[in-house]
């Protein structure tokens, strides 16, 4: 029978395959590959894994902490001078973190079967994400992936940051929320049938606040199972229709039309876009190399579109703030900062000062978002328990005025 070995190859067209195959030796995979046409990228023993073990490394998620710590310490490391797969393997080594570590070993593996570290990240997508396979790549394309790595440590603690202070701040709101839902519930299923029998044996007649909760109430209780259901299937449809080309563009879309939310995304991958175009200017990329490997980065399909769309025109002779502003995405003050640094030689400084600026009003704008929204869920709460008790006691006056 032989062993088992698992292979990557790539066609003629660069479409990417992998497998497994049985042979005697790796000589006669590599015979029978070769032989089919391909370029084999990636040759290694198959090491068969439990079912238990692939399926509970499936739900364990590497927190941006996690990936944050690696990744600085990568940076530190190559800073050293310790050559990539020395600090992969010590990395492997000192990670406690079960998923990550595997990752790590698997990263090495292929690196040193000929593979550059993006293409190896970028094989474990729930771990490393587009914006972070995009800035290595451009990191490696530019030859200082050290300064992308610390900036992408800088980038990751803090999404983690804002997204500290985004949970701390929903758990109270969240929580009155919940207890008026389940007070609602409680009092449309249990409390109304109750009025509704002493309004009926009375003889006096319904209001229709209260028919409306009566109606909605035995909706519920019947149809309870087919309302979740339907939100299961409909959020589970979206994201998938999210993951393909033209879903995940208009999602993005809507995303940036959002109101108060919208400019913070936008800013967000303003700042992601000027950071690493700034860092690969530095290093002496060309502008249409730069924006060729930045486009990935902003994590949005409209922002990606946009910057390909002004690739296209520096291409053709334009200058880069022309083509940045025709696009519509990039606010002026940006437009105008980064003619400023054209003209003066320092783009690369003009681009850091634009990030830093941008990743300043988004931490402001979400904490401005967050000293919004929590008094006004607790409002909107408010209101829906108002408007139920409400709905409840009118029946009492109703008996009251009908009984005098």
């Amino acid at each position: 029978m032989g062993n088992k070995y698992d292979f990557q190859v790539r066609d003629k067209s660069g479409k990417i395959t992998r497998g497994t195959l049985a042979a005697e030796s790796k000589n006669s995979v590599i015979e029978s590959l070769l032989h089919q046409g391909y370029y084999l990228t990636s040759l290694k023993e198959h090491k068969e894994v439990t079912w238990d073990v692939e399926l509970e490394l499936s739900f364990i998620k590497v927190s941006s902490r996690d990936l944050a710590i690696m990744t600085r310490q990568l940076s530190t490391m190559l800073g050293a001078g310790l050559s990539m797969l020395r600090c992969l393997q010590i990395l492997g080594e000192q990670t406690a973190h079960r998923k990550l570590k595997k990752a790590i070993f698997q990263i090495r593996a292929n690196i040193e079967e000929g593979q550059a570290l993006w293409e190896a990240m970028s094989l474990h997508p729930d771990i490393f994400s587009e914006v972070y396979v995009s800035m290595v790549r451009a990191g490696e394309i530019g030859g200082a992936l050290e300064i992308v790595l610390e900036k992408l440590g800088d980038y990751l603690e803090r999404e983690q940051e804002i997204s500290a202070k985004v949970k701390s701040a929903s758990i109270y709101p969240c929580i009155i929320s919940i207890f008026a839902v389940l007070a609602v519930f409680f009092i449309i299923i249990f409390v109304m049938p109750t009025f509704v029998n002493m309004l009926q044996s009375s003889g006096a007649e319904i209001p229709l606040p209260t028919r409306m909760l009566i109606a909605a109430g035995l909706y519920l209780k019947k149809s309870w199972f087919i309302i979740l259901l339907v939100l299961i299937l409909g959020g589970i449809a979206v994201k998938k229709w999210g993951k393909t080309r033209d879903g995940r563009y208009v999602l993005d879309s809507i995303y940036l039309h959002l109101p108060i939310l919208g400019k913070t995304i936008s800013r967000l991958a303003v700042a992601r876009f000027a950071r690493t175009m700034g860092t690969l200017v530095c290093s002496g990329i060309s502008i249409l190399e730069c924006l060729a490997a930045v486009e990935n980065v902003a994590g949005n399909a409209v922002i990606k579109k946009a910057i390909c769309e002004a690739r296209i025109s520096i291409s053709e002779g334009d200058s880069i703030t022309a083509p940045l502003e025709a696009t519509g995405v990039f606010e002026p003050m940006v437009i105008q900062m980064i003619a400023v640094g054209e003209e003066t030689g320092s783009l690369d400084v003009m681009l850091i000062r634009i990030s830093d600026y941008f990743d300043r009003e988004v931490v402001y704008m979400v904490e401005a978002m967050i000293a919004l929204v929590e008094p006004l869920m607790i409002l909107l709460a408010a209101l829906l328990v108002a408007g139920i008790v409400i709905a409840t006691i009118l029946p009492i006056f109703k008996i009251t005025s009908f009984i005098t």
